[in-house]
């Protein structure tokens, strides 16, 4: 459908003077607040009357077939709707034809639209809350899109929509994993008369990481433990329909026990055992001088770089030495831990012993795979930076529900922009179905 629009603007100058930003500020109100809403009211008019004027004719070419078995329909009213949007909120009349036949009605409009029931809100306004809001504490975000954007949503529906939005919905990853990262990081609850003791939340965040190297967010949860993060990832209790090859954790408890069924092996991070070392010797009585030597012969041990290059490029005489230098790192980590039961240092003797035939899976990986799979938490533990700064430093008083909203959105956005983006081109059903033109700008 091709429809010529011609809009009436009536401009009043001053003779005397008037400056250049008057005049933009003035242009861009009146289309902000009613201009655009009104062209986008005109064209939805101007459809709905053809979509009822064809049903009714029969003149469609895939005739919509009602519940009785008929396709002929006939007028019956119209109904007011509004609908929040970008461009403001649009008013505007739908009609509604019935059938002849049983007499059931429908809106020709909102069907060819793709609209909810009773939707309020387009789809494009959401993606923007969700986007301003993942920067910016709500009250911020709401006066940010009043002010600069010149959309006035409340705090509170701002707070409904994102914890309402579908864009944070956990999804199975599409392709195999080769590590899967688990952390988690606390933050303020909101006041709650059951856990006064304990006003603090607890958010848990996994990403995985594919074999072409993508980060890929697996989804974040609050108020729920490890074990049941993974009964709820498992369709039905039964077993899960995906597995990462290496778990890659900073030895929190509890944590490879729950997530032992959604991957196949544990690596340690290295840096977290070195930096925890320290806490362990220090419980044992142990000296500052001699928890930082005992730290930096643990970081020698289990230093281990790979080479550089793909695996074929890499000599066998490089891959042996590699395997062989493994098997010296591991019997060293035992001598160490035989020396430090000899000295009665039992926390650090069991700290580090726990640790024992997790920390080079990475090496392994590479020598029988050529794929380089994540030695430490350090790319998870920069995202926690993020999701800190969103949670705890911008805003507090979180619930369950919006907190793990929050971080699944600054998760899916950070970890693959691209995927984000092609998530709401599919959810705004962007298919080039709309062209639009400014034919002229002239005075009458």
């Amino acid at each position: 459908m091709q429809q010529l629009i011609g809009i009436e603007l009536l401009a009043a100058t001053s003779e005397e003077r008037f400056t250049l930003d008057e005049l933009v500020i003035k242009v861009r109100e009146l289309f902000t607040q009613s201009g655009m809403a009104k062209v986008v009211e005109l064209i939805l008019k101007l459809v709905d009357e053809l979509l009822a004027i064809k049903h009714c004719q029969g003149q469609m070419p895939k005739p919509r077939v009602c519940a009785c078995g008929q396709s002929c329909y006939e007028l019956k009213d119209r109904l007011k709707r509004q609908v929040r949007t970008s461009v403001g909120v649009l008013k505007f009349l739908w009609r509604r034809l019935i059938c002849r036949q049983c007499g059931k009605g429908w809106c020709p409009l909102r069907e060819f639209l793709g609209l909810e029931a009773w939707q309020r809100k387009s789809g494009e306004l959401e993606r923007i809350a969700v986007e301003v809001l993942s920067e910016q504490s709500y009250r911020r975000g709401a006066r940010h899109l009043a002010v600069a954007g010149e959309i006035p949503v409340p705090k509170s529906t701002l707070h409904r929509w994102v914890v309402q939005t579908q864009a944070a919905e956990w999804k199975a990853p599409a392709e195999p994993l080769t590590a899967l990262l688990a952390d988690g990081t606390g933050y303020k609850r909101r006041a709650d008369p059951a856990h006064k003791k304990d006003p603090r939340g607890e958010l848990r965040v996994m990403v995985g990481r594919t074999q072409q190297g993508h980060w890929k967010a697996i989804g974040a949860w609050s108020g729920k433990s490890w074990a049941e993060i993974v009964k709820e990832l498992s369709p039905e209790g039964g077993s899960p329909t995906w597995q990462a090859h290496t778990l890659v954790s900073d030895g929190e408890n509890g944590l490879a026990q729950s997530l032992a069924r959604i991957a196949q092996g544990q690596q340690r991070c290295p840096w977290h055992l070195v930096r925890d070392l320290n806490i362990a010797l220090w419980k044992d009585g142990v000296s500052l001088e001699q928890r930082r030597a005992g730290q930096q012969q643990l970081s020698e041990v289990v230093g281990i770089e790979l080479p550089a290059g793909e695996l074929e490029l890499v000599k066998a005489e490089e891959r042996q030495a590699l395997a062989e230098r493994v098997k010296k790192a591991e019997e060293q980590l035992e001598e160490l831990v035989r020396t430090l039961r000899l000295q009665g240092y039992t926390r650090a003797a069991n700290y580090v012993a726990d640790a024992q035939g997790k920390l080079f899976r990475y090496v392994q990986f590479w020598l029988e795979t050529g794929v380089v799979c994540p030695r430490t938490t350090g790319w998870l533990e920069r995202m926690m930076r993020e999701l800190g700064r969103r949670l705890k430093k911008i805003a507090f008083g979180w619930s369950h529900e919006g907190a793990a909203r929050m971080a699944c959105v600054i998760l899916r956005r950070i970890t693959d922009q691209k995927e984000w983006d092609a998530y709401w081109c599919q959810r705004l059903g962007l298919a080039d179905n709309v062209t639009l033109s400014l034919r002229a700008v002239k005075a009458l």
